[in-house]
């Protein structure tokens, strides 16, 4: 997670990592959990007379129905839906515009904020991904 802030002191602000908690968040911390997905196609060709074959099969999508959460996550102190106290030094997240009432942040779990399917661009999503499908189905070759 970066930071728009000069926290390093190099004078660029462009590149600085974000500072949680007095610690410095690392490089690629907050990657999600990579996307997973097993698909299976069976088939077996049948052939009857000599020009007609007919395949039938079944295809299977997403397999073991796993949850794709993905890794596109707010990678921008600045840009959380809940701005923190301190955007040099994040130890709390305010809860009004004051910043009176506040939550602390007690682990860096609280910082991944879904940035949608492909990003900011188009806003807040899902990236789960596609459940668990089956299909059935026949190829005639003439």
């Amino acid at each position: 997670m970066s930071t728009p802030v000069d926290v390093n002191g190099l004078g660029d602000s462009t590149n600085d990592r974000a500072v949680v908690n007095g610690t410095q968040t690392a490089l690629d911390q907050f990657r999600g959990t990579p996307y997973t997905q097993m698909d299976l196609q069976i088939s077996r060709p049948v052939v009857f007379e000599e020009r007609w074959h007919r395949t039938p099969f079944i295809e299977f999508f997403n397999l073991f129905n796993r949850n794709n959460p993905g890794a596109n996550y707010v990678t921008n102190l600045a840009a959380l839906p809940a701005p923190v106290n301190n955007l040099y030094d994040a130890t709390v997240f305010c809860l009004n515009a004051s910043c009176s009432e506040t939550k602390p942040i007690t682990s860096l779990r609280q910082l991944r904020v879904p940035a949608g399917a492909l990003g900011d661009f188009f806003g807040p999503g899902t990236t789960a991904g596609i459940p668990f499908a089956a299909q059935i189905g026949v190829r005639l070759t003439f």
